[in-house]
This record gives structure tokens, sequence and C-alpha cells, in this order.
């Protein structure tokens, strides 16, 4: 899981980021929710630790312009000695969790644990994705009548954008998830799976699916309704209008 931390104190954030890091999470710090803001225009991220109160920003309002971002990460925030109130208002502002700062790791751990099983499957049971089903156990994918078998990284990719449907998924964070590195993989690499995956799996238009690729960002996958596939001129005018928010994202950003 790729998680994002915000956190003025960095020996606390340094003590988290180990224990979730041993945990096989990838972690990155900011001190401050602006620095993050800025960059989670250019970046995804699968979840978000924050201290509930900084200098600049109170809990809510950092979930409030996080969520005008991404409207789907899970946050969970860290309040130094909460009271029963101090919960309530972290929850009420739209937390889906909060602890007790300085956070214990193991408990961290577990919370985090009980995010994920809140919205996935266990990770050996068969996943299902509309008409594409998952089995890690064998990697492989099936849909209508085909049994691809996949590379370990390819999996990793189809199951990152898969379970992103409809979510613009930043290079880093591909890079981190499949290949469990930083960004010295070169970008053709990169590009190259997912062409691998668009011919394996079929993700083409006339198949139900997009796979496109986003300059300078990364990629997305998008479920393609019926009305669209008759109507490929039409697509093909609002292709652009339908870039232009991660186009504004990324000029804002340089």
């Amino acid at each position: 899981m790729r998680i994002a931390i915000i956190d003025p104190d960095e020996q606390h954030a340094d003590l988290i980021g180990a224990a979730l890091s041993a945990g096989g999470h990838f972690c990155h710090f900011f001190r401050s929710p602006l620095v993050f803001l800025t960059r989670l225009k250019r970046e995804t991220y699968d979840l978000l630790i924050s201290a509930a109160a900084t200098r600049d920003m109170s809990g809510a309002e950092i979930i409030a312009r996080v969520r005008a971002i991404v409207a789907h990460i899970p946050v969970i925030l860290m309040a130094a000695k909460p009271g029963e109130a101090d919960i309530v208002d972290c929850l009420r502002a739209g937390a889906d969790d909060c602890m007790a700062k300085p956070v214990r790791c193991g408990e961290l751990a577990a919370r985090i644990d009980a995010l994920t099983r809140r919205n996935t499957v266990r990770p050996s049971t068969p996943q299902r994705f509309g008409d594409y089903l998952f089995n890690v156990s064998e990697l492989s994918v099936s849909f209508g009548d085909e049994r691809v078998m996949l590379t370990p990284k390819e999996y990793r990719f189809a199951h990152l954008l898969f379970s992103n449907l409809g979510r613009p998924i930043s290079r880093g964070h591909i890079l981190e998830i499949v290949w469990t590195r930083g960004s010295d993989i070169q970008s053709r690499t990169l590009d190259t799976h997912a062409c691998r995956l668009r011919t394996k799996l079929k993700l083409r238009p006339e198949h139900g699916y997009r796979l496109t690729p986003l300059y300078a960002y990364g990629y997305q996958l998008d479920r393609v309704e019926t009305a669209e596939i008759a109507a490929p001129e039409r697509s093909a005018r609002t292709a652009p209008a339908l870039m232009a928010p991660i186009n504004e994202q990324i000029r804002e950003t340089l």
C-alpha cells in the first residue's frame, strides 16, 4: 500500500514509517499539509495518515481539501491525547479512523488492515471486477471464455488498474506497487507492460474497457458504455475534456 504521512514531528513520523515499511508498505512523508496537497495533484496514494491539527490547518480542513482533489482516499487522523469529543470531531470531519498520538505501531497496523478489509476480500480469494476474475494463486485473469496467465508484475499492474477503475494512477504509484521500487525504472518499461496488458486482457473500447496513458502522469482504466462505443467521434471529441482536470493539475504544480 502507498501511504502518505503528514506529521510535523519528524521523529514520530520516522517511527511510523519504519513500522509500516517493515510491513511491506511504501511511506511518503510531509511535514506540512500544504506540501502534501501540492503533491497530491501529481501523485496518487492508497491511504493518508495525518496529524489531526497542524500549524497550517485543522484536521477538518485537511480532509476537506484532500477530498476536493481525491474523493475516495481513506484518512486516519492522529490527535494528541484525544478525548471523546476530539474523536467525535475527527470522525464527523470525515476521517475513517482516529488514533491517539503518539501512536502505537501495532495498533496502527491493525487499524490499517481493518480499513483494507472493509473494501477488499482476502488476497487468496479470487476477486471479480465486472467480467474479469482475478485469481492470485495462479496469477490468472479470466473473462468471457478466456483464461490468461500473467507474470507477477503484469498481475500486480492489472489488479492495481482494476482496483482503481476510473481513477488516474500516477507513474510513481505504479512503479512502487508493481516493481516495488522507485522511479529508477525506465519509462518505456512501464509503457511496455501497459501495452501487453492492453493486448492480453483486451482492454479496448470494443471489449468494454479503455486503458489510457495520461501524458506526464500515468495511466487510467475506464469502463466504456455501449452508447460510447456506438459514437466514437463524440468520444474522441470529449477525450480532451476528460484530460483537462489532470492537465490543469499538472500545470499548477510546475
